[in-house]
């Protein structure tokens, strides 16, 4: 059966077949330097890009937990300034051992299923290349049919905005971001019928820095909270790691990974000062592209 997960193989050996001589050339300004961090380039007029985003989560206080997040994407430049994206979306998960602290019995063993769709809206009016700092606004609708924790079946509604700032130096040789992000989400669960809204913030900062030719390395930290309710705040955790990333005149690539530092609630004496209700011990995430 033909799947996400083969999209994103496929992707992979596609990416490491490319020929030699297209590996010397500078990376362009619309790749994605960072995994979760997003720059304020838009692609250029006519511009199109499909690519692959495949994240892994792990580690809950203890048992076995393992969620995985796959993507397609399909980019297109509108204008140099404004561009949209469409996705389909894939999830999988593995969980047993009492992983879940509020549902202990939950085991699951389900493997890539359609996850529903996003479509994304960016609007770039300063340029990090030619004015004193770029900008850039997005507007992400989204619908999701199973739950990022649990794997529950759901049907779920989330608005996604960001405000992104970039300031590049040395002749963009060092990149520096940072994203706002705030998602309201409305989430209704099929097996109890269950309703729940909330609000999620997340502030994400980074740097990358070009090392070699088409290669760089870089940081990347997020905060992330949820509000059930639209009220106070339930949780929050702090994640911090490092990312490579390589760029090529028709392709690039960008592998991030993001452990959890701290996190609030967390239980004593299991979770080492970490939140791994909502969230897990380990990110990691890589990202393929091809520029058409």
């Amino acid at each position: 059966m033909f799947t996400l997960s083969w999209v994103f193989r496929i992707a992979l050996v596609a990416a490491l077949s490319i020929p030699a001589p297209l590996l010397l050339t500078e990376a362009r300004s619309d790749e994605n330097l960072w995994g979760y961090l997003y720059g304020t380039d838009t692609l250029p007029k006519g511009g199109t890009e499909i690519y692959n985003w495949l994240t892994l989560r792990t580690g809950k206080g203890k048992g076995t937990y393992r969620g995985w997040d796959e993507m397609v994407e399909l980019e297109h430049g509108f204008t140099d300034r404004f561009q949209a994206s469409f996705y389909l979306k894939g999830r999988s998960h593995r969980i047993a051992g009492g992983a879940l602290d509020d549902d202990p019995g939950r085991t699951l063993n389900r493997g890539l299923e359609f996850n529903g769709v996003n479509v994304a809206f960016k609007y770039n009016p300063l340029s990090v290349y030619k004015d004193l700092f770029g900008l850039a606004l997005y507007l992400e609708p989204s619908y999701s049919r199973i739950h990022r924790v649990t794997g529950e079946r759901m049907n779920q509604f989330g608005l996604e905005t960001k405000l992104m700032l970039q300031k590049n130096f040395f002749d963009d040789q060092l990149a520096l971001a940072y994203n706002l992000t705030v998602e309201p989400e409305w989430t209704k669960f099929k097996a109890s019928g269950e309703r729940e809204k909330e609000l999620e913030l997340e502030h994400t900062v980074g740097a990358s820095y070009r090392v070699l030719p088409n290669w760089f390395l870089g940081i990347e930290g997020r905060y992330h909270s949820e509000y059930p309710e639209f009220k106070a705040r339930e949780h929050s955790a702090y994640f911090l790691g490092p990312n490579i990333h390589y760029g090529a005149e028709k392709w690039w690539l960008t592998f991030t990974f993001l452990p959890q530092l701290w996190g609030h609630p967390h239980r004593a004496g299991l979770s080492n000062g970490l939140h791994l209700g909502e969230h897990e011990r380990y990110e990691f995430r890589l990202k393929i592209a091809y520029v058409f």
